[in-house]
C-alpha cells in the first residue's frame, strides 16, 4: 500500500495560529504574499509538540516556523510552477515525467492519472521548520529553506553526502528533536516534518490517518 491509499479518519482537532498562541517564532509568508493568511497555521497536536520539540533544542536555540498549512489553490500554484522548473531544466522529458519529477518537491493536488490527492500541508498536520540561534540567526543547514527551487535537489536530502559537519549535524539535530515528538520526516527535504497525515501514518505503521484536509479558520470556500 502507498501512503496515498491510506484511509482517513480525522481527528477533528482545530487548528490553530502560532502568531497567537505564542511559544514559537515564524519567519515571513514563504514563497509568495498569498501565502499569508494560511502559514502560520497548524494543527493543535502539531502545534503543541512543536513546542516540545523547541524545549530539547540547545540553550537559547528555538524553532522557527517557514511554513505550515497551506490551501489546496496555493499547492496547485506552487505545483505548476515546479513542473515549468522541471521542464525548462529538462526539455526531454514527456508531460507525465514532468509531473512525476514535480513530485519529488512539491506534492501534487491532483495525480497524473487524475485521482485527487491530498497534499500534507493542507492537512493543518506538516510544517516547514528550522532553528535559530540566541542572535535570531538561521544556524547553517548548508542552504537556506528559500533556496530550494534553485539548488539541486538532492542537496536538499535530510543526509546529502555532500555537506559540512556543521550542516550536516544541524540537520539531524532538527531531525532528532522533531522525531523525538512523533514528527516523521520527508527524508527529500530536510524541512518539512509531519504529523497525523497519510505520509506520517504510512511511515509509522498506522492504520488510518488521523488529519485530512481542512479549511482555515475565516477562509472562503472556493466552488
Amino acid at each position: 500500500m502507498t501512503h496515498q491509499a491510506i484511509p482517513i479518519q480525522d481527528c477533528g482537532e482545530p487548528l490553530v495560529d502560532i502568531r497567537r498562541e505564542g511559544g514559537l517564532l515564524w519567519g515571513p509568508p514563504p514563497e509568495r504574499p498569498e501565502t499569508a493568511p494560511d502559514y502560520c497555521w497548524v494543527r493543535r497536536g502539531v502545534y503543541d509538540r512543536l513546542l516540545r520539540a523547541q524545549a530539547s533544542l540547545p540553550h537559547g536555540w528555538r524553532l522557527r516556523l517557514y511554513e505550515g498549512f497551506r490551501s489546496t489553490e496555493m499547492q496547485h500554484l506552487l505545483f505548476e510552477e515546479e513542473k515549468q522548473r522541471v521542464a525548462s531544466r529538462e526539455p526531454r522529458l514527456s508531460p507525465a515525467e514532468v509531473h512525476e519529477r514535480a513530485t519529488v518537491l512539491v506534492a501534487p493536488p491532483v495525480h497524473w492519472d487524475g485521482r485527487p490527492n491530498i497534499p500534507p500541508h493542507s492537512t493543518g498536520g506538516a510544517v516547514d521548520v528550522e532553528i535559530v540561534d540566541e542572535a535570531g540567526e538561521v544556524i547553517d543547514f548548508g542552504m537556506a529553506i528559500r533556496d530550494w527551487t534553485v539548488v539541486p535537489a538532492a542537496f536538499c536530502e535530510t543526509r546529502h553526502t555532500d555537506l559540512t559537519e556543521t550542516a550536516r549535524t544541524h540537520r539531524l539535530l532538527l531531525c532528532e528533536a522533531m522525531e523525538a515528538q512523533g514528527f516523521v520526516n520527508y527524508a527529500r527535504e530536510w524541512w518539512h516534518y509531519s504529523y497525523g497525515d497519510r505520509y506520517w501514518a504510512w511511515l509509522t505503521g498506522r492504520q488510518w490517518a488521523i488529519y485530512g484536509p481542512v479549511q482555515r479558520p475565516g477562509a472562503v470556500m472556493t466552488p
